[in-house]
């Protein structure tokens, strides 16, 4: 029995090994084969065979490659997982445009970038060599020779980065380190409060959850370069019965190729020691205050009689603000930017070259209204001064009278320093002033948010309609324009939608109203159509001669009589947009959404299809003629 068992394995062994050799000589005649066709090959098929086996090998090897480096870097500087750690919480914002990160993170463009906040009173930044900024005109454009956010270092190697929050109006500063599998983590933020403008706010964290202390290095500079200051020092004690001493800086600060001057004085919480030792599993806070008060510029003479009353208001400025909870005075500052962010305008994204997109258009609104005061929400406006205001941005009328912005490249530069934003932001302020939009504008930063989207559109008003002045050619991207004000507690809600056969449409609806309202399309021809809480679709027409696309008022009988007054002798619906002017902004070039790869495989196998049609037409007509036979080359 056990006999006639190891014969049956002693055969199938055989014939395993059998196959095997069987198939090893197989394969080697394939290889020798393969080699001997090779051989026997020109020098140019040669040359295609060793060109294609190159391009085949780095397709499928550089992705991995790239993948395993990425990889080992992360694993090499445990100070990246630390950093990531600490911006996970502005992911979200990060995802919907609203927040921008710069520094070492990889999630930014620019290795230097700065983070900029203003009210309108005050400006600074994150992230740059320059100063305090207050109003000079139009903008926050006068540097004052006093840097009032206090520096942050941490000894060793560490991580950083800025982080601009543009819905809350609040920068961040992160810098952490790794300690012992641990992360130590130093966060600063800075906000110009929104309802009191004369309020810089810093609040430092630090974070040690290591087993070993670390000692923050703090560096407050003050006034530097500040020719003829005067520094004096106070203190006060605040509701919590703890004393906070406080420096009062005061002087002149001169105006750029002027004979005038600007009375100021500043006034701001002394750190208590310039170094900080956190222990082992801490965490430390410091709330750093400064108060600003100035007044327009005057005359040498004149404005240093304004001093003593600048010193006055900003020591009150800032003794009312350290009586105010920390979370409080944050929720003050970020609930006013909320309710100018109420109203809001967006874009599809393009990958087109150029192409102005979500990101920069709301980083430049945000720019302009942390330019803008708002007198509406400030603590010291009376109620008076605040209806006043509300009239103005309820009936915005003849605002706005020109082109579309969205085409103006000037008004959409990426500022790299406070100088810069305060010229785009000058540009900005003239633009709407000179299209009929400068009462709204004077209402401070609500208004010109309102302006600002109307000119987007353009939204024109007039005496009793408004109207979308689009050209229908213009029309190829998605545009979406949030709570648009018009009369006493009415907003509309105005889409431009792109659809599959690449014609555009046009959708309103009311966010919320007082009284009936209606639309009409190009020409007003067709009956005025009652509007309400739910999109109601219009046609975008082209008329001979162009007119508007878009007619919306409260009086009906005024639709009704606007066909009689625009004269237009042909409507037609709009032509569909051509398909490459729709794939360059889908797909970033005119052949639609097959990948560039796609493209790059068809022209070479044009290439090589030519290659061997030369060859076969040199075979044909070539060979065996003497005069191509005696040539020193052959394919």
């Amino acid at each position: 029995m056990r006999n006639g068992l190891t014969y049956v394995c002693r055969q199938l062994i055989y014939r395993i090994t059998l196959q095997c050799q069987k198939r090893e000589m197989g394969l080697h005649s394939w290889l020798q084969n393969a080699s001997n066709a090779f051989n026997s090959s020109g020098r140019s098929r040669k040359f295609l065979f060793v060109l294609v086996f190159i391009v085949v090998l780095l397709y499928y090897l550089l992705p991995y490659i790239f993948r395993i480096h990425r990889t080992s870097s992360i694993e090499i500087d445990p100070n990246e997982d630390c950093l990531a750690q600490g911006l996970v919480e502005f992911q979200s914002g990060i995802n919907n445009l609203n927040t921008f990160v710069s520094g070492d993170s990889g999630l930014s463009s620019l290795i230097k970038k700065f983070a900029y906040v203003g009210n309108g009173n005050l400006a600074a930044a994150l992230g740059t060599e320059s100063g305090l900024f207050i109003r000079l005109y139009r903008a926050l454009s006068q540097p004052v020779q006093f840097w009032p956010i206090v520096q942050v270092h941490l000894n060793g190697r560490v991580k950083e980065s800025n982080i601009l929050d543009v819905k809350s109006g609040v920068a961040y500063h992160i810098m952490v380190q790794s300690m012992f599998s641990s992360c130590v983590t130093v966060k600063s933020q800075i906000y110009a409060h929104r309802s009191r403008p004369a309020l810089l706010v810093q609040d430092i964290q630090i974070q040690n959850p290591s087993s070993q202390a670390v000692v923050i290095e703090l560096d407050q500079i003050g006034a530097s370069g500040w020719d003829n200051v005067e520094t004096e020092t106070a203190s006060f004690v605040i509701s919590t019965k703890e004393t906070v001493n406080y420096k009062i800086y005061s002087g002149l600060v001169p105006v750029a190729k002027s004979e005038m001057f600007i009375p100021i004085a500043i006034a701001t919480v002394s750190i208590k020691s310039n170094n900080v030792k956190v222990e082992p599993s801490s965490f430390q806070k410091m709330h750093i205050l400064t108060s600003v008060h100035y007044s327009k510029p005057l005359r040498k003479e004149e404005a240093s009689k304004y001093i003593p009353d600048s010193k006055h208001q900003a020591k009150g400025e800032l003794e009312v603000g350290l009586n105010i909870n920390e979370k409080l005075l944050r929720q003050e500052h970020t609930k006013v930017w909320e309710k100018l962010w109420f109203s809001g305008f967006s874009i599809s994204h393009s990958m087109a070259s150029g192409a102005l997109n979500g990101d920069h258009i709301n980083k430049t609104i945000y720019y302009v209204l942390s330019n803008a005061p708002a007198p509406l929400h400030n603590v010291k406006s009376s109620p008076e001064d605040k209806l006043a205001i509300e009239k103005i941005l309820y009936y915005p009328d003849r605002c706005y009278g020109g082109h579309t912005t969205l085409v103006s490249p000037t008004l959409w530069i990426d500022p790299e320093d406070e100088s810069q934003i305060a010229r785009v932001v000058t540009t900005w302020m003239i633009t709407l002033e000179k299209q009929g939009c400068s009462v709204i504008a004077q209402s401070g930063a609500e208004g010109i948010m309102q302006a600002m989207i109307l000119s987007l559109g353009p939204l024109h008003f007039h005496n009793q309609h408004l109207e979308m002045t689009s050209h229908p050619s213009d029309l190829h991207r998605d545009l979406h324009f949030r709570r648009v004000n018009y009369g006493n507690n009415t907003h509309l809600n105005i889409s431009v939608v792109v659809g599959d056969d690449n014609k555009a449409s046009i959708y309103v609806a009311l966010d919320r109203n007082d009284k009936p309202y209606y639309g009409c399309d190009a020409g007003c021809l067709d009956p005025p159509i009652q509007l309400s809480n739910e999109p109601h679709q219009f046609p975008v027409k082209l008329t001979d001669p162009p007119t508007s696309v878009l007619y919306i008022t409260a009086d009906k009988q005024h639709m009704e009589e606007l066909k009689h007054a625009i004269h237009v002798k042909e409507v037609n619906e709009a032509p569909a947009h051509e398909h490459h002017v729709i794939a360059l902004h889908k797909h970033g070039h005119h052949f639609g959404g097959l990948p560039t790869i796609f493209w790059v495989s068809i022209a070479f196998l044009i290439i090589i299809f030519h290659l061997f049609l030369f060859k076969l037409i040199y075979n044909e007509y070539c060979q065996g003629q003497e005069r191509f036979t005696r040539s020193r080359y052959n394919l």
